[in-house]
């Protein structure tokens, strides 16, 4: 039998010249873009948690080698060229923030890095100078296996952000700058 093989062309329109994939999202309203709890100002507001999680997994769904665009389909008669352009600004503004805070929170964990280091290196010193220079007993046994077992966490934190964490940061922030680059469109229905 015969696999199925994932063919974008099933789920997404794709442009005639075959550059742009778009994903298209049915709304009634415009506020439907943005989370139910948030209130501030349209350039700040958090988008729908179902849509952010639905845009971010078609992003990942979608090849690299396309241009996103999300096309917004609402009612003709709510059509409200300000909005649109306010829904725009905060759409990329929301995406931003996320590569801002990603940048950020990444800036925090690469200081980590040398803290986990110097503190790995003062473990495992300690407890070779336990066994070295303190008589063999429960005490000082104790205290230099837990030292040599602290060393050991501390750099495994330390090798799983630079080699595993690292990577997914990375996936995250291209996802997100890929997600603030698309182009945005609103299409516009009759409300049968």
């Amino acid at each position: 039998m015969k696999e199925n093989i994932f063919d974008i062309r099933n789920i997404y329109r794709i442009s005639e010249d075959k550059k742009r994939v778009y994903i298209d999202i049915q709304l009634d309203f415009y506020r439907e873009i943005y989370s139910v709890w948030d209130f501030s100002p349209i350039a700040n507001r958090d988008l729908d948690e179902d849509l952010f999680e639905y845009l971010e997994a078609c992003a990942v769904e979608i090849p690299p080698k396309y241009k996103i665009v999300i096309v917004f389909h609402i009612p003709h008669e709510i059509r409200d060229n300000d909005k649109e352009t306010k829904s725009i600004a905060a759409y990329k503004n929301f995406f931003n923030y996320r590569i801002r805070r990603i940048k950020a929170q990444q800036n925090n964990k690469s200081k980590s890095i040398f803290l986990y280091l110097l503190l790995g290196i003062i473990c495992i010193t300690s407890s070779i100078l336990i066994n070295r220079y303190f008589p063999e007993n429960i005490i000082s046994i104790f205290f230099s296996e837990g030292l040599t077992i602290g060393s050991w966490v501390v750099f495994w934190e330390l090798f799983y952000f630079i080699f595993f964490a690292r990577a997914e940061v990375k996936k995250e922030e291209k996802i997100m700058k890929r997600l603030a680059g698309s182009d945005i469109e609103y299409k516009y229905r009759s409300a049968n």
